[in-house]
């Protein structure tokens, strides 16, 4: 099977953080930034990266981008330069064109106009903050779409430790467990006879109102609840 090969387009700390994943998961990468400086950070990494201007078709065209199998437009503040290149993105006929914007307006005018994706990360970045900051044992939060979430909790150090099968986190709470990261690092995918500990960081998926529930049984005050009413859906 042919490597897949994708195109990244601007390389301040969005466009570098994605660059750096798809060169640890050894695909191939073509980055671009008009910026120098940026240019010459990433190419540490990568080097197949190169100054180019993104709006200009010809300069995209001699880099190959319109072979890539997905193109990623990273940059979100230059609201005239998102909508040339992914309108030339379109035309060279690149299959999925991945938009990057800071302001939730583009959001169907970058659709209409031919990106297949559409991400926020300030609006998922806020998102997290404003969960942080209600649970101070929330890590971490990841928002997967309009209902689910993945979000990061760190076990209270008087927890009771207990398997996952007895605790039932899809039975009693409507969450699954999809990491476990103990303190000393390990991490791993647990299975129904695997124990949670304390100061634990476990990974669960579901609601808000869901993951709120797992979160107060297993670190409220009273401690791990014994039983617990499965939380209504969402």
């Amino acid at each position: 099977m042919a490597k897949k090969s994708y195109a990244v387009i601007g390389l301040g700390q969005f466009g570098t953080a994605v660059v750096e994943e798809l060169v640890d998961k050894g695909v191939d990468v073509i980055a671009i930034d008009t910026n120098e400086e940026s240019v010459k950070r990433v190419s540490q990494i990568l080097p197949t990266c190169f100054i180019a201007d993104s709006t200009n078709e010809e300069a995209l065209k001699e880099l190959g981008i319109k072979d890539v199998d997905a193109a990623i437009i990273a940059f979100g503040q230059n609201d005239k330069a998102m909508i040339l290149t992914t309108v030339i993105l379109k035309e060279l006929g690149v299959k999925r064109i991945i938009v990057r914007v800071d302001n939730d307006y583009y959001i169907p005018i970058m659709t209409k106009l031919g990106a297949t994706e559409v991400v926020s990360p300030q609006k998922s970045a806020g998102a997290g903050l404003a969960n942080r900051l209600e649970s101070s044992d929330y890590k971490d939060y990841f928002k997967l779409d309009r209902k689910y979430n993945v979000v990061s909790i760190m076990v209270n150090p008087s927890f009771i430790p207990i398997t996952i099968s007895e605790l039932s986190p899809n039975q009693v709470y409507g969450v699954n467990i999809l990491l476990i990261v103990r303190k000393d690092g390990n991490s791993f995918v647990p299975s129904g006879q695997d124990k949670i500990f304390p100061d634990d960081k476990v990974f669960v998926v579901g609601t808000n109102r869901e993951i709120k529930a797992f979160r107060e049984g297993i670190n409220g005050k009273r401690g791990r609840l014994k039983k617990a009413k499965k939380p209504s859906k969402e």
